[in-house]
């Protein structure tokens, strides 16, 4: 493992390189995406109207992207430098090949993606004896493979407020199921990793300290972060009114990361010294080392914007990397109110160590002792190759 003072330097140099590439509107290549799986869903969540799609379009699943599509276009050059993985959805475990998709991308590594490190899948959590099955199944699949298979639940409450958010009968009963399968699979690999995410709402707002005492009492990592509103990926901008969090609710958000235990946590340091001071702090690298995919093939610089800018059933990936409409969008990502303000885990977890400085500064505030807490324990040393 790398030195505190190995990092700094490693750091230093991502970040001249991202400046000088943002300066000429050079995009690097992705080190992460994003993939929507499928469109289909079997909860219905008051944050999120994906799952209403399958309801008003039976034939939803027609447009997904078979498994050779997904894995034809991972194999192009454009992902050499793939390090992460995100597969999310709706629902990814209702896809019956998911199995052999994520083996299939593993397969990948020796000649396509050798410094794949992560594949994560986002579930809702509500099919126990399925979920389980499907990950011991892909951890087989992963052996000797050098790639960390890691399971995002949503929880979004304790007991009856998770069934509210969730519209579901027995949805927390049933998560909890999940997470205790899913425990049992984590004391038999050590390259599974399981935890939680939390979308904080107005129902929610004055349970978080339980649902983080719920996590770290099992040993989950886990993402709590504030509604998002988009026209595109979500569909839920018509909802803004009764969701939307106020400065009282902020307040109270901010005294969640304020925890001691949450201090070496980079995502909840950004996002806490925005709260007080109102200045995002960080440097967003989206469409410039990573996009956001969607299930039928349109392409997204992330997903928390509407439009996209291209669709890989008709373009290939470099063309579209490279594309005018792209472009476009890296000239103008700061001109964008979103932009401004936006602390989406994930972009804030995929531009660490490109745009380096906001997370170097972080760092140095944790000291040689602590950094470790942050850059081995939550992975961002994958990203520099360790």
């Amino acid at each position: 493992m790398s030195g505190y003072f190995s990092v700094s330097r490693r750091l230093w140099g991502s970040a001249l390189s991202f400046l000088y590439h943002k300066l000429m509107c050079k995009p690097l290549k992705p080190v992460a995406v994003s993939l929507a799986l499928t469109h289909q869903c079997n909860s219905h969540c008051i944050m999120c109207n994906i799952w209403k799609r399958s309801h008003e379009c039976p034939d939803i699943k027609n447009e997904e992207m078979s498994r050779e599509e997904i894995i034809h276009i991972l194999s192009n050059p454009l992902f050499s430098e793939l390090v992460e993985l995100d597969l999310t959805g709706g629902e990814p475990h209702l896809r019956d090949d998911l199995v052999d998709l994520v083996v299939s991308v593993a397969e990948l590594k020796k000649r396509h993606l050798p410094k794949l490190r992560s594949i994560v899948v986002t579930s809702n959590g509500f099919l126990p004896e399925k979920i389980a099955g499907n990950y011991r199944k892909m951890l087989e699949g992963l052996r000797n493979s050098n790639i960390d298979l890691v399971s995002v639940n949503s929880l979004d409450g304790i007991g009856q407020i998770h069934e509210k958010i969730r519209g579901i009968r027995g949805a927390y009963e049933l998560v909890v199921k999940t997470l205790e399968e899913l425990h049992e699979i984590r004391n038999e690999h050590k390259n599974f990793f399981t935890g939680i995410k939390t979308t904080i709402l107005p129902e929610n707002v004055d349970y978080l300290n339980t649902i983080l005492d719920f996590a770290v009492t099992r040993n989950l990592f886990h993402i709590i972060s504030p509604v998002f509103f988009t026209e595109g990926r979500f569909r839920n901008t018509v909802n803004r009114k009764k969701l939307e969090l106020g400065s009282l609710e902020y307040r109270k958000i901010a005294g969640l990361y304020n925890r001691p235990e949450l201090m070496t946590n980079y995502f909840y340091s950004q996002t806490l010294d925005f709260l007080i001071s109102g200045r995002k702090l960080w440097n967003c690298t989206a469409g410039f080392n990573y996009l956001f995919i969607e299930f039928d093939g349109k392409v997204f610089p992330c997903e928390m914007v509407s439009e996209s800018v291209g669709d890989l059933r008709n373009q290939s990936p470099e063309v579209l990397w490279n594309s005018k409409a792209f472009g476009n969008w890296r000239k103008g990502m700061r001109k964008l109110e979103w932009c401004r303000t936006c602390h989406e885990p994930g972009a804030v977890r995929y531009s660490a160590c490109t745009e380096g400085l906001s997370y170097l500064k972080f760092l140095r505030k944790l000291g040689k002792m602590e950094f470790g807490d942050s850059f081995y324990h939550e992975g961002y040393c994958k990203y520099l190759g360790e």
